[in-house]
């Protein structure tokens, strides 16, 4: 019998160190994908494959067939080859993806989907049956693994490897889900049913809307039957919409406040004034169409947050005005140098260079050549409303909004709710300078309910040596900033009150549901209030709300907990949140990582580079 015992002691050892090689390999394939390197992404899938081949072999051979008919020890044998079977399909399926990967970026040696300015209808169009299959192989793998009775003799190893194989499994599942849902739209969407048009929009930062930057470059983009035109570009103010931001009539959301009456009749570039992109792309695409240019199919809004990400990904490029230009410097060159640089007088030129720099970013995107390297690169600005993409069909539509890519303002279910947004009201270029805080301070009680105060602190840091500029304070000369602050409040939420500086006002909406106290209806059944006042430059302004929530808001019969979601703003510098709990008499706060506790309150803070969600447990004293 030590034969046997070494045997298995041998097939044990190879299980083992063939599952803490494979799980770090496997997840080194993931992580070189997401990171868009496809010769790393294979080095690290021939390392899991080798070390597949350790955990397929530690179940087989004679010693295992053995153990198959020793009573109590055969259902282990059974189950360690389910898991073996599970680990090789897991490879199989990471190595068809990776096929995948390799083929949609041309990295693989076939035929890109997407090069020179043209898309391969026929590749475009035999990607969906590809993505499902991979989809159905890893669902398949991970419904197998889960079935794996990891108990009896030999448990402990086989649910080591059983939980390595799932946690490895996770972030592939994730990727194939979100390709399952996108694949099938892609044909129709790219034109190969006919042209679709595509309106981007690219925000500056430095003139901030609830929705993102002020829409004051413009692109069409139309795809059709593989080919991808540009027939119009510009900028919005003065190419697009001349003279200078001419208003247009056009048809927008009926149950938008910011707009009392419909048709609009307003300059395209205050289109997007309502925080939620659903609303405020439709005021886009009609003001656009308005324009008497084509209607869109979609509108994409980007800003430079998103492109710098993408220069950082793909390369620097050379601008004529501004030198070598990377995602790092895009910024402060266009947002901050450009306008120093060019005076109001030179505000043509440097429109010009802004958008033969743009030219140059887009030519270099069309070449197909780091496309996959890009859209990821972008992809993960969308948490920060940096990439926001809205489609006019229903069914694109709702791929997008699963996607967390679709700009949409929603409360949470349950618990509290800070949505904050500031919207320029100057025309001045200062909103790059902006440092925002928001504090939320919220006395719980014993029933669950709670009185809450949000303080929204913006300060307008510009720089000492900048000139005040004109005295009107109206343009991009102005250091001054004249800003609305749009706020919500939770649903549930009653009493609300706002509260701000002297020179200050409630900005009412007019013919729309109001709520009290300048509270309207958003159009989606949620509460907003906007307050309206100047900041001078190197000043701080303090706009404030207050609210109650009801009895069992935060739990109830003794266990109490505080939850909030806090939703971003695309601002060039992320806001800052801070929450502040008080426990109830009889109750302390549960101290985590990153919490300050003092007596009774506990506080946390957080950048709101994405959607913040906070719990903060409050327990009984003892």
């Amino acid at each position: 019998m030590i034969w046997l015992q070494v045997s298995i002691f041998t097939s044990l050892a190879s299980l083992g160190i063939g599952a803490r090689s494979y799980q770090t390999s496997l997840t080194g394939v993931a992580n070189q994908i997401s990171a868009g390197e496809y010769a790393a992404a294979q080095a690290d899938l021939a390392q899991a494959q080798s070390a597949s081949t350790h955990i397929i072999d530690s179940a087989h051979g004679f010693n295992m067939t053995v153990l198959e008919y020793i009573p109590g020890i055969s259902s282990a044998v059974h189950n360690w080859e389910r898991l073996t079977d599970a680990v090789e399909n897991i490879t199989a399926s990471t190595d068809d993806m990776l096929t995948l990967f390799g083929d949609l970026s041309g990295k693989s040696g076939t035929a890109k989907i997407f090069n020179d300015g043209a898309i391969d209808v026929d590749a475009l169009k035999a990607l969906p049956p590809r993505v499902k299959s991979i989809d159905l192989g890893i669902s398949a793998t991970y419904n197998n693994l889960l079935a794996v009775q990891a108990n009896g003799p030999l448990s402990g190893p086989l649910a080591a490897v059983q939980a390595k194989a799932l946690t490895t499994i996770a972030p592939i599942q994730d990727a194939m889900k979100a390709l399952v849902d996108l694949a099938p739209q892609l044909p129709d969407a790219l034109g190969a049913n006919g042209p679709r048009r595509y309106l981007i929009a690219i925000g500056n930062q430095a003139e901030m809307r609830a929705a993102g930057g002020a829409p004051l470059t413009l692109i069409l983009v139309e795809f059709d039957q593989g080919r991808i035109t540009i027939p119009i570009k510009g900028q919005t103010s003065t190419e697009l919409f001349p003279p200078l931001n001419a208003p247009v009539k056009w048809w927008g959301p009926s149950a938008n406040p910011f707009f009392d009456i419909n048709p609009r009749y307003s300059p395209m570039v205050v289109a997007n004034t309502h925080p939620n992109l659903e609303f405020s792309a439709r005021e886009m695409a009609g003001a656009w169409e308005g324009g008497s240019y084509p209607a869109v199919d979609g509108v994409v809004t980007i800003d430079l947050t998103a492109i710098g990400s993408v220069l950082n990904a793909m390369g620097p490029i050379q601008s004529a005005a501004y030198g070598e230009v990377t995602g790092d410097k895009l910024g402060q060159i266009l947002l901050i140098d450009a306008y120093a640089k060019f005076g109001q007088s030179d505000a043509v030129a440097r429109q010009k260079a802004n958008q033969e720099l743009l030219d140059q970013l887009l030519a270099k995107l069309l070449s197909g050549d780091e496309l996959v390297t890009a859209a990821k690169a972008m992809a993960k600005t969308a948490p920060g409303r940096h990439f926001q993409v809205w489609m006019a069909k229903p069914e694109f539509e709702s791929v997008i909004l699963r996607s967390g890519a679709g700009g949409s303002v929603n409360a949470p279910r349950t618990g509290d709710w800070s949505a904050v947004y500031t919207q320029n009201g100057n025309q001045s270029k200062v909103d790059v300078f902006q440092e925002r805080k928001v504090v939320v301070n919220a006395a719980v009680h014993t029933d669950g309910s709670a009185h809450v105060t949000q303080d929204v602190i913006l300060t307008n840091a510009t720089p000492k040596d900048r000139p005040e500029g004109p005295p009107e304070r109206i343009g991009y000369e102005t250091s001054w900033l004249k800003a609305a602050y749009v706020m919500y409040v939770p649903n549930a939420a009653t009493n609300m009150q706002t509260i701000y500086p002297a020179g200050f006002a409630v900005r009412p909406f007019k013919n729309h549901q109001q709520l009290g106290k300048g509270y309207v209806d958003d159009g989606f059944g949620q509460k907003l209030v906007r307050v309206v006042g100047w900041t001078a430059p190197q000043a701080s302004s303090t706009v404030s709300q207050s609210y109650d929530l009801p009895a069992g808001t935060f739990g109830k019969n003794g266990n109490l907990n505080y939850t909030l979601q806090a939703d971003p703003q695309s601002l060039f510098k992320a806001s800052t949140v801070t929450v502040r709990v008080t426990a109830p008499a009889g109750y302390s706060p549960v101290e985590t990582d990153g919490m300050v506790v003092n007596g009774k309150t506990a506080e946390v803070s957080a950048v709101q580079d994405r959607t913040v969600k906070v719990s903060i447990a409050l327990s009984k004293d003892r």
